[in-house]
């Protein structure tokens, strides 16, 4: 789109990554959030979260770029952004988004037609309000509400038993669904992921430059595994409550931090950037 971005563009995923597992806090990485600023990197937040969390922590991060929401659903680009102007979008609520998944209204209405007739047991994000949803992950009341603002995907606790885990997942891949594991949750959403979204977006930023970038992406989880096998370099970011997720056949370096969340995260990219 324009040969003026630098050759680098940095994607990165936030919970357990950005920002620390318990208080979600990203101290840690702002030497290196600094550093960004400073040679202009672009760098997209590549989450689970949803549009509407993400446009005050965009603002908190001053991140001025495109996002990629709920797992790859869709690229959000916020009121104001100037890139992707030429793309094919949709104006929603200011901002533009490209849409690679099924709304979560289709989503809900399949799923509620399941537990009735097949008797499946989970928790999904629909059957909470925002006081539960802080106790289960420790959020704000803000944060909580916003997070419940889905557009296109439903996450659920699993409360049945294995057998019917198998049936369940069956059943979604049998009309184009996925149960994608998160770092809490089992993101139930469209065939699409992390590594789809961010594809797109290199591609419509980079399409008039002739000289391609080197992708970074950064995550801890097994919905990041997409994102990190298909960059340039891979960082798993190393994390205080569950083992690195296995990368297999990536496209480019696999790197494993030495220390967990925000202060891996800001550890590694100072060294690739400096």
């Amino acid at each position: 789109m324009s040969t003026a971005l630098p050759r680098d563009i940095i994607f990165t995923d936030l919970d357990g990554t950005l920002l620390d597992h318990d208080s979600y806090s990203f101290a840690a990485a702002e030497p290196a959030l600094a550093m960004l600023k400073e040679k202009s990197i672009v760098w997209v937040l590549n989450t689970s979260k949803t549009s509407a969390e993400l446009m005050p922590l965009s603002e908190r991060l001053n991140n001025p770029f495109p996002f990629i929401v709920e797992n790859g659903a869709a690229v959000v680009v916020p009121k104001g952004c100037e890139l992707l102007a030429d793309a094919d979008m949709e104006a929603i609520d200011g901002a533009r988004h490209k849409r690679f998944a099924p709304r979560r209204s289709d989503v809900l209405t399949l799923l509620s037609q399941w537990r009735e007739e097949k008797g499946y047991q989970f928790l999904g994000f629909s059957d909470l309000d925002a006081p539960a949803l802080q106790e289960m992950t420790g959020l704000g009341f803000a944060d909580a509400e916003r997070a419940l603002q889905r557009e296109y995907s439903e996450p659920i606790c699993w409360q049945d038993s294995e057998v019917q885990w198998q049936q369940f997942t069956q059943d979604l891949k049998g009309v184009g669904l996925q149960a994608l594991k998160g770092g809490r949750f089992y993101h139930i959403m469209g065939p699409t992921n992390k590594g789809v979204a961010m594809a797109w977006l290199v591609s419509s930023l980079y399409s008039d430059n002739e000289i391609a970038p080197r992708v970074i992406a950064l995550g801890d989880s097994g919905n990041d595994i997409a994102m990190l096998a298909a960059a340039d370099i891979g960082v798993v970011v190393r994390s205080d409550y569950h083992a690195p997720p296995a990368i297999s056949e990536p496209q480019g370096e696999i790197m494993l931090t030495e220390s967990c969340g925000p202060a891996g995260w800001n550890e590694t990219l100072l060294k690739l950037l400096k």
